[in-house]
């Protein structure tokens, strides 16, 4: 029987064409400011169970790093089809110096620090929905959108535990920003790799997990191998593995 409502949905919207409200919308200008470009983006987690709309912050200067931050989730109903219930961010704009409003299709408005990364709801009572059919609607549900962002990196640091860094540690400190995380990573894979061998893994993909930062380097099409994966406390800034891809 759910099946055979599922394919009536499907063929209801169909018929009445309303595929072409899941068709992404164009997409908002990308902002810029001092070393950042801030743009949108989206992901499905990987047990294909939630729908996020993301901003991407990426550097403009060497050394080029690249973070994600979850802006709001979509419990994904398995009953229908995935995409029929994304929901694209279509505004964002800076209200100041330190905050970005940020804007979806729905018109739910967020929101985001860029020196905390923290996100605040305008208009909603959170920022974890479910879809509603029939009505086209999102529901807000309780969660949190970060720590279920942040279980896509749970198997990286897993798998690195057993990989222990040796080598020297830095100065204690708690790390929030972006170029005092890289620069803390550098340091310790120049010493370990050369500096020409992991800057040219250059974007460098920074994830976290819990307390744990995560940063990584991007394979590029003209080279071999795998990449560097650095595991780093967020809480002391103390290295906790180093792995290099074959």
């Amino acid at each position: 029987m759910k099946k055979v409502s599922v394919i009536l949905f499907s063929l209801f919207i169909a018929a009445t064409g309303l595929f072409a409200m899941i068709e992404p919308p164009k997409l908002p200008t990308p902002l810029k400011k001092d070393n950042f470009t801030y743009t949108t983006d989206m992901q499905v987690s990987d047990d294909y169970n939630y729908f996020f709309g993301i901003i991407n912050v990426e550097s403009i200067k060497e050394p080029k790093y690249s973070y994600n931050i979850p802006i709001y989730a979509i419990k994904l109903d398995q009953a229908l089809e995935g995409d029929v219930q994304w929901l694209f961010i279509s505004k964002m704009k800076f209200k100041n110096d330190e905050t970005i409003t940020i804007t979806d299709a729905k018109k739910h408005i967020y929101e985001l620090n860029i020196n905390t990364f923290e996100v605040k709801c305008v208009n909603t009572k959170n920022n974890l929905f479910k879809f509603i059919y029939p009505g086209w609607k999102y529901e807000c549900i309780s969660g949190n959108v970060n720590e279920l962002y942040e279980k896509n990196f749970k198997k990286i640091v897993t798998k690195n535990a057993k990989h222990k860094y040796k080598g020297t540690l830095s100065e204690v400190k708690k790390l929030t920003k972006l170029e005092d995380i890289v620069n803390v990573a550098e340091q310790a894979l120049f010493e370990i790799y050369g500096k020409d061998n992991i800057r040219v893994e250059q974007p460098y993909r920074i994830s976290k997990y819990k307390n744990k930062w995560i940063v990584q380097g991007s394979l590029q099409k003209e080279n071999l191998g795998g990449v560097f994966e650095i595991i780093i406390n967020a809480e002391t800034s103390q290295i906790e593995s180093v792995i290099h891809g074959e």
